[in-house]
């Protein structure tokens, strides 16, 4: 039995799919169905019921998922008190990034990273916020750039502010006088281009619209910036986007802005807590730290 055998068990038992499951482990979905398969036939117990809405943990399959993730924790803390020994940061890192690289400071932190810790090896994968903190959560990833209003109180992912990341309601451009006159109820009435399972900007807008006292009218999802900002330029809905990418497809003649109170995220590095005192991660942070901390306390403008 290996550990990537368990990470994957994992993973399968937290997304219940195995196309999800692949795609947060970065491996092929043939190669996922054979770990579990693997798995099974070493431990001797069938570990999920193959359905047609996913794959479902049997009794047995949930007690050892809980098992296994204990054991992928216990992994770890061997490998952070190995790397206390170290003096120097050595290794592969993994790294979860959520925005583009330019907007995460890549270049800087990459020279800073080549120059103090040459011998730490950078992978970066492209993440959306809830995929990189599960990623972190599972060990996959060592670190990950997440917005803060997805974690939840467990306390074991430890995270690194940097900056507050301004956001703006947005709407099709000939919808202007419409959106420009609308109040809070108004807003809420409109179609709304909404978002995927677990995305910080739903989390803000539900949040924001609910202490206000209202439900959004969701009428349809897109998966991206790019797809969430198409949608509104055919006149599907409103939605949520950075400042910056508001502003620029106003500028574009694309949409227009409902800016009444102003919205924002909190972006942050995270990790994992039992891992605070690993060399590879004191690094990272550190440079972090130097790469970000000119920063006046919001980005995105």
């Amino acid at each position: 039995m290996e550990l990537y055998q368990l990470r994957t068990f994992v993973a399968v038992a937290e997304t219940r799919n195995l196309t999800r499951a692949a795609k947060r482990l970065n491996a092929s979905g043939p190669a996922v169905s054979a770990q579990i398969k693997a798995l099974e036939e070493e431990l001797g117990v069938e570990l999920f019921c193959r359905t047609a809405k996913g794959m479902l943990p049997t009794e047995a399959g949930r007690e050892l998922a809980s098992r296994a993730r204990r054991t992928l924790e216990s992994a770890g803390e061997l490998l952070s008190a190995a790397g206390s020994f170290r003096s120097q940061a050595v290794g592969v890192v993994r790294i979860g990034l959520n925005n583009e690289p330019g907007r995460l400071r890549m270049t800087e932190f990459l020279a800073r990273m080549r120059s103090d810790h040459p011998r730490v090896e950078l992978h970066l994968m492209q993440h959306g916020s809830p995929e990189a903190l599960d990623g972190v959560r599972s060990g996959e990833l060592d670190g990950g750039f997440v917005y803060e209003n997805i974690l939840d109180p467990a306390g074991d992912v430890a995270s690194m502010p940097l900056c507050r990341v301004e956001m703006a309601i947005v709407g099709p451009a000939a919808w202007r006088e419409r959106i420009e006159a609308a109040d809070w109820g108004a807003l809420s009435a409109m179609p709304w281009v909404w978002f995927p399972e677990r995305c910080p900007f739903q989390f803000l807008l539900t949040e924001t619209f609910a202490h206000k006292g209202f439900d959004l009218n969701k009428t349809i999802v897109g998966d991206t910036d790019a797809t969430l900002r198409a949608l509104v330029v055919a006149q599907c809905g409103l939605t949520l986007l950075r400042r910056d990418d508001a502003l620029d497809a106003a500028a574009a003649g694309e949409v227009c802005l409902w800016e009444r109170e102003p919205m924002s995220l909190d972006l942050s590095f995270m990790y994992r807590r039992v891992r605070e005192n690993d060399p590879v991660i004191r690094a990272l942070c550190g440079v972090l730290a130097g790469v970000w901390g000119d920063e006046s306390g919001a980005c995105g403008e």
